[in-house]
Formats: structure tokens, C-alpha cells, sequence
């Protein structure tokens, strides 16, 4: 390799021309890229700054011999994400110049450093994307409307901060692209004998990384000869790619990795998602292929794929039907193991029957366990082991499977189906359109325009509270959102509110059957929801199939016995370890799990630890559902924000079923439970720096919504403790609103604290409980933006503060926090002694109510 330093300018306004090849990205760049950049040359023209900025590499091969008059052509393998922007921004500094009557400068910059004037074709631009995105990143040098896209949005973004420059100061715009040619500098290194391939791994400076789908297709490509390469990127790749684009037309990144990852998991091994491109790699290096006939076989396997995933009709219908009614729940982590049987049926092993059969236990596994209350977590790995257990006939292998996991028999499920809250768990129009469409009427109404109708409206009003009776907020509150009263109606917005007599005779015209029906019930009541729930889960049953009896599973091998117990003696010591170490934190319950959950306080992200009998490693995990995906995003694009946190960087797993994670994990050098102290030592500091850093910063980012806290239970599966926690705050709340007009405790949950608002985001008074210890505490949080200096402010009135409260508070600024607490302690109250209940709740109301009412103007007022 030779390396030396160039300026952008002399980058650009050499004879060379720098191809990017078939094999790279697409431009990848967006606003927090572009914005660095601006950045940087908005600081290296400040007064007093001198020196250049350094841009990072600009990696290159030489192309084919050039014929005489021809420029060398070069194939860029690290740097086109940076060589294209400048070349965009170019052109944008050439635009506002002809704006701005400056053809001189647009004149030069389009000859010199974007165009080889005198050139013909391809030959003419200095800078060649071949294939992707190359229609418009021509438009754009040639000044033509370019398509839309992530070039056009950047030279619209660029323009604009260059207007609002050229507007004040024409002249500023010959200075900024004297600084854009000759104060940016690359290391420029071309290969000679290196291999090109294994240069493209290692180096990625973009900001932008590689994706698993990126680091795939270019170790094919390296496979192929370069003369060649066009020719199979035309007729083998840029087909297969095209099955995977998005809405925009361009690739889905993420979606094409994901296809890779299922396909090498579809012969019965895990792979994590970090691991997609190493485990190709490895799997075909140690094999050995012809690029051809792999893009054959990834041809015919993804044309599956669509199929698996609905975006393409089977053959048989039942089985797309099949495949439809799977896809409408949160089962893409069954993909590989369909992969697996779509393979079986190609070698004879299954037919169409037989796999319509499969998928419909897929559906039922995870529908019925859904509704039963049982977790998802697992799933990923749970399906894979499918095909590694699978002995026999498939379809009898995945049914005893199945069973042995945990498949809720008619009975659980019925009983579970009839009081399960589905319009606030989700599914709920899929169930409904499902059992509507499950009754195969030959003349069926349309369900496009139906909405969820609930037969009790969801504001309860005096008729419908007369028409109840005296129970009628205990049945509003209780049965709202069961199946039983739900429909689907388009008449959502005219029928509204209206009392039970209107509903009927609507419900009664309607073409939807399941609306229909309820025109059938003289009144609308408990008994009559109940009833239809029944009814509505019977047929569920049948829907979504499962076993008729409850499952008679083995008697666990004394290998299994000894793993739970062993899990559960290192919970055992980690929950004595942290409520004697770290009090303030949440108490943990001790079981026989790998996994562990703790309440996160916060919408769609769930917090947990694992323990791993295989290493003894113990590892942090925060698990965020689909809805909080956004922040995840957010986190993994910017990680020395959660590395942080805690000192020490996060693992990113896109995950499975629709969550994605962030780990930290310590592996210690053995398994031997002497270990343990030194486990729980770190997992516990682990703990209070997420609790004290990241679960703050998640809380007010996502925020805290009284209708979808962290409690996915219900009361029945909450254990003792939870369900006493539960029940104190549900009374604790009544007793502070019966109070005070002013504070509004959130919904009650099963968990050690409960938030209140105090009128001002990140701030909140918190009722606490420790079970463990026996000690009730009421808290000012003061975390947000800026929480030493407000706490500060705060303690400077300490001595007028208690006074106005009548008790004295323990200031905590925990230097080594990110949020500071408040605190009025109450000790010997133990929350099993339920009979002195009313005593804490008086003492604890009593201090919500005053901390309010005095911190909340100091709140307000502070900077």
C-alpha cells in the first residue's frame, strides 16, 4: 500500500477518475452527518484557527490499464460516502454562485473538480457511482433536477445554509470553497498486491458503519472478476436486491440482512445478529463457491422468503392463507424454521397440507401463549432449536416441540381469552378481523373501512351508568376492553356514546356478522359480555389451534433440577448483595430463572439481567418493544451517550420478534460460584448507573404514560410481593386524590416506586418501598439537563424548605449520579405487616402533598 496525504483539491483536479464500485452502498449520508461536516468548516474558518481538517481515507485500486489519452481510473473501496458529500456540496456552492451572479466561481468549480470537460460518457465526470445511485448524482453535476432521494436532500440542505451565507456576504462563498478544496485533507492509499477485499473490512471511517447486508455483498463481489462484475451485478445480484427494496425503491438494508441471518440460522444454528456477516463468510470460505451458482440459490430461497413473509403468493392457497394469518401476529423469529420446512417439501419430506399444517401450530403457539401471559422472549433461539430437535416426520417433531414449550391447551386458553384486556395488549383488530373472516360468508362485507367499536363506549356516561346499575364503574372499568366488548363497525364515530337501544338497532343493520350478532342481546350488560366473550373464544380456539388437553411433560432430569437450583442460588445471593449494598435500588425477587426482570418505570422498555449457566456470565439487558425501537436507534447511532452511562460500551442486537437490545456482560474466568461476589459486586454498580443515568434519560425521552406503564401482567401472574406493592399504591393513590386536587399520582403499578408529576419534566416526587429493608421514603427527583446546579439552587433554601415542611429532608447529590434525590425516610415499616397499611398511607400521603405543595413554585421558578 502507498499512502500519502492530499488535499480534497488535489483529490478532485488530478486527470484521474474515481469510480465507485457496483459492490458498495448506497449513499448512506443524512442530516447528522451532513450537519458534522458543516460543522467542522463552520469551526476551521473562526479566527485564530490555522491547520487543516483531517478527513480520514480515501482507499483505491487502479482500474484496467488506461489506453493513451484515457485518465487512470480508480476504484474507491473506503471513502465514497465522504468523496460523494463534498462533491454534492460542490455542487451546491456552484448552484448559489449562479443565484448569485458568480459564474466565474460556478464556472470553475464545475470544470475543474466535478466534470473533465473535454471528455465524453462516463469518462466525463470525475466522480462515477456505477449502478446505485448513479442517475442522480449525474443529474446533480449536470444541474438537472436530480430524483428524490438521500443526494437530493443533501444538496438541499447544503443550498440552504449557503444562501443564508451568500445573502449577508457574496464573497463568502469563494472563501468557503477555497477552504472545501484546500483545508480538507485525506490519506489517500493505493493498493497494489493487498488483498482489496480484506482492506474494505477493516476500514470504515464514514460515521456510517458497515452493515452485516454491506460486509455480504461485497465478499461475493470479491469473488467475482472484476471485468465481470457489472455483467453479475445486472443479471444475479441487482435482481435478488430488488426483491428486498423498500417503499422509496431503494434497499432494505436491514430487511436483506435479516434474510441472510434466517437463511444460515435455517439449518438448525443460532446466529446472533452481530455474527450474520462472520458466519457467511466462514460457512462459504471454508466451502468454497461459485459466485453464480450462490446468487442462484439465494434467488430461489429468497423467492421463498417473499412467500414466507406474504409479500408473494404459494402455489397452494392454504397455505398463503395460512402465511397471512401468521403474519399479522409479531412472528418473523418463526422464519428460519419455515425456511427449514419450505426446504423439506422441495425434497419431498412435506407436502402443501402438511406445511399449511405447520404454520397453522406456529400461529396458534404464539397467539394462544400471548393471551395466556406467557413471554416471547426466547423466541429467536426457541424456533432454531426446532430444527435442530426435529427427528421424524416434520410436522408430528414441530407438534411435540411445541408442546414441551409451553402450547396452552383449549381450556387455559378459553378461560384466558374470555377476560384478556386485547384492545390494550394489541392484536386486536387482527383477532377480530380474523374471527370475522373465519365464518367464510359467501357475500362478506368489506372490513376496510371498520374501525374497533366498543359496544360499552369508552367514556362512561350517565345513561349507560344508570342502565348498569350501581356496579357500573366496576364493569366499565373491568371488562372495557375484553373481547367480548369488542366489534368492528364503521359507524365508529356516529354510534359513539350512544346508549345501548341505538348501538342495536345500527349493530343490527350491519354486514359484518360479528357486529350483527350483537343486535341480538335485548341489553348490554357484565353477563352479556361474559357470554359473548365466551362464545367468541370458542370459536378463537378453533381458529387458532392448539391441544385439546393440557400437555402431561416429563418429569424434569436431574440435570434440570440442579440448573434451577443453581440459578436460583445466585439470585438468592445477588438480592442479599443489593439490599445490603445498593438500598435505594429496586428489590429483587429471587428465581430460578436465566432471565430476571426488573420494573423499568417506562413505557415499551424492559430492563433485566441474565445469568448463563454455560460460562457463568452475568450480563445488563434493556430490551426496547416495538414502539420504543426509535430511542434504540437513536442510542446505537450515538453510543458514547449509554457507554456513558455506565463506563463501558454496550453490545447492539437488533433482536428478535420486533424488540431490540443493549447488553453489557461480563464474562468471568470461570464458572466457579467462587466467582460470584465478584459477579455480583459488578452487576449491582452496573445496575445503579443505568438506574441513576440511563433510566432517567430514558424516562423523560420517551416519557411516562398513566395508560401503558411497564406492567404487562395481570394481578393473577404477579407474584406475592408485586401484587402487595399493587395493592398499596392503589390505595395510597385514592387516599392522595380524595386529598388534594393538585397531585396527580400516575396509575398504580407493581413496582417499588410510583411518579408523580410536579410540573416540570425531570423533576417528580417519588414515593418509595423497600420491602427488604422495611423503609418507606417520599423524594423530590431532580434529573432533567442539568440536575447539580438545580440541586444546588435548592440546597441554598434548604432551611426555609423545611421550615415550610415541618420535617427535615436527606440531601443527596450523589456526586457520581446523573439525578439527585431529596429524600423524608420513614423506617420499621415493613409493607407485610398489612394491618398498619392505613398508617403508611396516612404518613405517606401527607408528605406527597406537602413536598408538592412547596417544591412545585421552587420547581418551576428554577433556570
Amino acid at each position: 500500500m502507498k499512502a500519502i496525504i492530499h488535499s480534497l483539491g488535489q483529490v478532485l483536479y488530478s486527470p484521474s477518475q474515481y469510480v465507485i464500485p457496483v459492490f458498495q452502498r448506497h449513499y448512506r449520508w443524512e442530516l447528522p452527518q451532513w450537519q458534522r461536516l458543516w460543522d467542522s468548516l463552520e469551526e476551521i474558518q473562526q479566527p485564530g484557527k490555522t491547520g487543516n481538517h483531517f478527513m480520514g481515507f480515501l482507499v483505491y485500486v487502479v482500474g484496467s490499464t488506461p489506453q493513451p489519452g484515457q485518465p487512470t481510473r480508480f476504484h474507491l473501496i473506503d471513502g465514497q460516502q465522504r468523496l460523494t458529500t463534498l462533491s454534492l456540496l460542490l455542487a451546491s456552492i456552484r448552484n448559489v454562485a449562479r443565484r448569485t451572479a458568480q459564474e466565474e466561481l460556478a464556472q470553475e468549480i464545475h470544470e475543474d473538480y466535478l466534470v473533465h470537460p473535454r471528455r465524453k460518457g462516463e469518462q466525463r465526470y470525475r466522480l462515477l457511482p456505477k449502478e446505485h445511485d448513479q442517475t442522480a448524482y449525474l443529474a446533480i453535476v449536470d444541474d438537472k433536477p436530480p430524483a428524490p432521494g438521500r443526494m437530493a436532500q443533501a444538496v438541499a440542505f447544503f443550498e440552504r445554509m449557503l444562501h443564508a451565507r451568500a445573502d449577508e456576504q457574496p464573497a463568502a462563498l469563494r472563501r468557503l470553497f477555497e477552504v472545501v478544496c484546500q483545508r480538507l485533507d485525506f490519506m489517500g492509499a493505493t493498493l497494489e498486491s493487498e488483498n482489496a477485499y480484506s482492506i474494505f473490512k477493516s476500514l470504515n471511517s464514514t460515521g456510517v458503519p458497515l452493515s452485516q447486508a454491506d460486509l455480504i455483498r461485497n465478499f461475493v463481489f470479491m469473488h467475482v472478476p472484476p471485468d465481470a462484475q457489472d455483467e453479475f451485478d445486472a443479471e444475479r445480484w441487482n435482481p435478488l436486491e430488488a426483491r428486498f427494496a423498500a417503499g422509496d425503491g431503494r434497499l432494505d438494508e436491514e430487511r436483506f440482512a435479516r434474510f441472510f441471518r434466517d437463511l444460515l440460522m435455517a439449518d438448525g444454528q443460532y446466529v446472533p445478529p452481530k455474527l450474520t456477516f462472520a458466519t457467511f463468510e466462514a460457512r462459504h470460505e471454508a466451502t468454497g463457491f461459485a459466485p453464480d451458482t450462490l446468487a442462484a440459490q439465494l434467488a430461489q430461497r429468497a423467492e421463498q422468503y417473499a412467500v414466507i413473509g406474504s409479500r408473494a403468493p404459494d402455489s397452494s392457497v392454504a397455505l398463503t392463507r395460512a402465511l397471512a394469518r401468521l403474519n399479522r401476529l409479531d412472528s418473523s423469529t418463526t422464519f428460519p424454521l419455515l425456511l427449514w420446512l419450505f426446504a423439506q417439501r422441495d425434497a419431498g419430506q412435506l407436502d402443501d397440507a402438511g406445511l399449511a399444517r405447520a404454520v397453522d401450530m406456529l400461529c396458534g403457539f404464539i397467539l394462544r401463549r400471548f393471551v395466556a401471559g406467557e413471554t416471547s422472549r426466547g423466541y429467536g433461539e426457541m424456533f432454531v432449536r426446532a430444527i435442530r430437535d426435529s427427528q421424524g416426520e416434520p410436522v408430528a417433531a414441530l407438534e411435540q416441540f411445541l408442546l414441551q414449550r409451553g402450547w396452552p391447551e383449549d381450556a387455559r386458553f378459553i378461560e384466558a381469552f374470555t377476560r384478556f384486556p386485547l384492545y390494550k395488549r394489541g392484536y386486536a383488530r387482527e383477532v377480530l378481523e380474523a374471527l370475522e373472516l373465519a365464518r367464510g360468508h359467501k357475500e362478506q362485507g368489506s372490513l376496510t373501512q371498520a374501525q374497533i367499536e366498543h359496544i360499552l363506549p369508552q367514556t362512561l356516561s350517565d345513561d349507560w351508568a344508570d342502565a348498569l346499575g350501581d356496579d357500573a364503574e366496576r364493569v366499565h372499568g373491568e371488562w372495557l376492553h375484553r373481547p367480548g366488548n369488542l366489534t368492528l363497525s364503521a359507524y365508529n364515530q356516529e354510534v359513539g356514546n350512544q346508549g345501548f337501544t341505538v348501538k342495536r338497532a345500527r349493530f343490527a343493520q350491519s354486514n359484518i356478522s360479528l357486529t350483527r350478532e350483537v343486535g341480538d342481546y335485548p341489553h348490554w350488560g357484565e353477563a352479556e359480555i361474559l357470554e359473548r366473550g365466551e362464545r367468541m373464544a370458542m370459536d378463537a380456539a378453533a381458529l387458532w389451534q392448539g391441544p385439546k388437553e393440557a400437555y402431561a411433560a416429563e418429569a424434569d432430569t436431574a440435570q434440570e433440577q440442579e440448573a434451577r437450583s443453581v440459578r436460583l442460588a445466585f439470585w438468592t445471593g445477588f438480592a442479599e448483595h443489593l439490599a445490603a449494598a445498593h438500598s435505594l435500588l429496586p428489590q429483587l425477587v429471587p428465581e430460578s430463572k436465566r432471565v430476571v426482570r426488573l420494573q423499568s418505570g417506562i413505557p415499551h422498555l424492559r430492563l433485566a439481567m441474565r445469568y448463563k449457566l454455560q460460562d457463568g456470565s452475568v450480563a445488563l439487558l434493556l430490551r426496547f418493544k416495538p414502539k420504543a425501537r426509535a430511542y434504540w436507534h437513536a442510542l446505537r447511532d450515538d453510543p458514547e451517550l449509554p457507554n456513558g452511562w455506565v463506563g463501558q460500551a454496550w453490545e447492539f442486537d437488533d433482536g428478535d420478534g420486533g424488540d431490540a437490545l443493549m447488553t453489557l456482560e461480563c464474562v468471568p474466568a470461570s464458572k466457579d460460584s467462587a466467582y460470584w461476589p465478584a459477579l455480583y459486586d459488578w452487576l449491582a454498580v452496573k445496575l445503579a448507573l443505568v438506574s441513576d443515568h440511563g433510566l432517567p434519560w430514558l424516562r423523560e425521552a420517551i416519557g411516562v404514560s398513566a395508560d401503558d406503564d411497564d406492567n404487562e401482567d395481570d394481578d393473577k401472574a404477579l407474584t406475592p410481593t408485586r401484587q402487595r406493592q399493587l395493592a398499596f399504591w392503589t390505595q395510597l393513590v385514592a387516599h392522595v386524590v380524595a386529598q388534594s386536587s393538585v397531585v396527580r399520582p400516575q396509575k398504580p403499578a407493581a413496582q417499588s416506586w410510583l411518579n408523580i408529576s410536579i410540573g416540570r419534566a425531570g423533576f417528580g416526587v417519588i414515593p418509595t418501598v423497600n420491602q427488604q429493608v422495611g423503609r418507606l421514603g417520599v423524594e423530590i427527583m431532580v434529573a432533567g439537563k442539568r440536575p447539580k446546579e438545580h440541586f444546588k439552587l435548592l440546597l441554598a433554601q434548604k432551611g426555609s424548605i423545611e421550615q415550610q415542611l415541618g420535617f427535615e429532608l436527606d440531601w443527596m447529590e450523589l456526586p457520581d449520579a446523573h439525578q439527585c434525590r431529596i429524600v423524608s425516610w420513614r423506617n420499621s415499616s415493613h409493607l407485610q405487616d398489612q394491618a398498619r397499611w392505613p398508617e403508611y398511607v396516612e404518613w405517606m400521603a401527607d408528605r406527597i402533598i406537602r413536598m408538592d405543595g412547596v417544591f412545585r413554585p421552587l420547581v418551576k421558578q428554577l433556570p
